[in-house]
């Protein structure tokens, strides 16, 4: 552990390991999909669903409160607390991790029949031994990323997609021939093993980085502990547990509105222009100038589950900085270092808004291709380019939201969320019945949603911290290297789509150039020469 580690080496190595981790992800999904096809794959995914929703019940902020006590402790350098804020957390993650799992064992065949699929109940089974595995190894997690050693993360995460990828596929492969649910528990049974793999590597970690502590500081009482810990996991979970249904009011308010589209005979064809030449489902929309449910199914389907997946990659490895940030943070609140406190997020600031806005620029300008890249499937080609400038929003307000956190103020982003959720609610109700915008005036409330959220969540982040404007304004310089990219992008990409008849060779080609006419624009507009904590 190297306690003089940065934030920016931490978002590195995170960064990194999320990368990889979502290109083995994506090597163990799409090659899953062609073994389980649409059954095993919906058996499949209704266990994971299941499961990440009874995990995030019972591990929703801990993770947080454990880190933010440990980085606290750690920058004051009151070492004692630390193991006893290891011990505590152990026992009680352990408790509610085995309650959960067993939950998850003998209530397989109700959680299966209330998702109405009773064939996912042996996939639940397999699975539920995870919940243990996640909620202990979840404490050594956050006590390393607390001192802001990302290492054993980055370790973990990557050995553990390893795994899941070499297990979960040979499983399938192996058990392909037996019947669907057996199949479909054999892919599953990768992240089981490789959950177990991960907890232990990160449990030796933490042995041999315990040892390395010395006894030194303040000792509280465990009650102290106890209490400090519960008065930011009990409000988590509370956020969560409304979040979580925000979420699910947000699905059925998109596939009601979707159900309450009515036609005309001057915007159907509009309609038609765009989807019809990728499904049959429309053939009879002329007739009947009625969105049937069907429509509305697919529609929903091609958003979710090809847009919003490729709009959520960057956002995962994204997600690495705040997780980076965090400690860091906390442990300058904690000093009352200002300056290093203000530092620590223009440096995060910068870093974002100089990766995020490429990647938006490439799912504007790239839709199509990657859609065809990764599923052979452009029906929503135009679906991902208008969610590219949701994507900068999103990213900012998610670490305006770590921020926030690493104060303490859990309740405040989470009324600022609450707004962001209703406008998004409102708009789902009033923009998607609009026969020209259907599932777009979805995405228009998002981007709106995520804009709002990360000005209101910036104002009060700009409040605690006392950011001044030149400072914010030296956040947006990399808006020029953009331009540059986008010019270089513009010139290219046609004339090398006629040169080069594989798409893919294309892509590359236009993704190599652009991106190395951004980062020479970054080097001489000296958006790169700012000072590393």
């Amino acid at each position: 552990m190297n306690s003089k580690q940065n934030f920016i080496k931490g978002t590195a190595i995170l960064m990194g390991a999320n990368a990889i981790s979502k290109i083995l992800g994506a090597v163990f999904k799409i090659p899953l999909t062609y073994i389980l096809e649409e059954e095993g794959m919906a058996i499949f995914n209704t266990a994971m669903g299941v499961y990440s929703t009874l995990l995030s019940f019972i591990i929703s902020g801990f993770p947080l409160a454990i880190s933010r006590l440990i980085a606290t402790e750690y920058a004051l350098e009151n070492y004692s607390n630390i193991k006893k804020i290891i011990r505590i957390s152990v026992i009680i993650l352990s408790v509610l991790g085995l309650l959960g799992t067993l939950i998850l064992f003998w209530g397989s065949d109700f959680f299966a029949y209330s998702m109405k699929d009773p064939k996912a109940a042996l996939s639940i089974k397999t699975i539920s031994p995870s919940v243990f595995l996640v909620a202990l190894g979840c404490v050594f997690k956050s006590y390393f990323q607390g001192c802001v050693n990302m290492v054993p993360t980055a370790i973990s995460q990557i050995i553990e997609s390893f795994i899941r990828l070499a297990i979960g596929f040979y499983g399938a492969w192996v058990l392909k021939n037996s019947i669907i649910e057996i199949t479909s528990a054999g892919a599953i049974s990768g992240i089981t093993i490789g959950e177990f793999v991960a907890t232990l590597i990160l449990f030796i970690l933490f042995f041999i980085s315990d040892k390395k502590l010395k006894k030194k500081g303040n000792i509280q009482s465990n009650k102290a502990i106890l209490n400090s810990i519960s008065q930011i996991a009990f409000p988590m979970l509370i956020c969560s547990c409304i979040s979580s249904a925000f979420s699910l009011l947000d699905v059925a308010t998109v596939r009601n509105s979707l159900t309450n589209i009515r036609f005309t005979a001057e915007n159907v064809d509009t309609f038609l222009l765009k989807y019809s030449s990728y499904t049959t489902i429309f053939d009879n929309l002329k007739e009947t100038l009625k969105m049937p449910l069907d429509g509305a199914r697919w529609l929903y389907g091609a958003y979710t589950g090809y847009a919003l997946t490729i709009f959520h990659l960057p956002t995962g490895i994204i997600g690495a900085l705040g997780t980076s940030i965090f400690p860091v943070i906390s442990g300058a609140y904690a000093k009352n270092n200002i300056e290093l406190l203000k530092r620590t997020l223009l440096n995060a600031l910068q870093v974002t808004i100089t990766i995020i806005l490429p990647c938006a620029l490439i799912l504007y300008m790239f839709s199509d291709e990657l859609l065809y890249f990764l599923f052979k499937n452009t029906a929503s080609a135009h679906l991902l380019s208008l969610l590219a400038p949701a994507l900068i929003f999103l990213c900012i307000t998610d670490l305006f939201v770590v921020t926030l956190h690493a104060f303490g103020k859990i309740y405040e982003p989470f009324l600022y969320s609450l707004i962001g959720m209703f406008i998004k609610l409102l708009a789902n109700i009033f923009l998607i019945p609009v026969a020209r915008l259907n599932i777009e005036g979805a995405i228009i409330g998002s981007t709106l949603s995520f804009f709002i959220m990360m000005i209101i969540n910036g104002r009060a982040v700009i409040k605690y911290t006392k950011i001044n404007k030149a400072e914010i304004m030296k956040l947006f310089r990399p808006i020029v290297s953009l331009l540059v990219m986008y010019v270089i992008l513009r010139l290219i990409k046609e004339p090398l789509n006629i040169i080069f008849t594989n798409e893919i060779i294309a892509l590359f080609i236009s993704l190599s150039a652009g991106g190395l006419g951004y980062l020479m624009a970054l080097i001489s507009t000296d958006c790169l020469g700012q000072k590393k904590i």
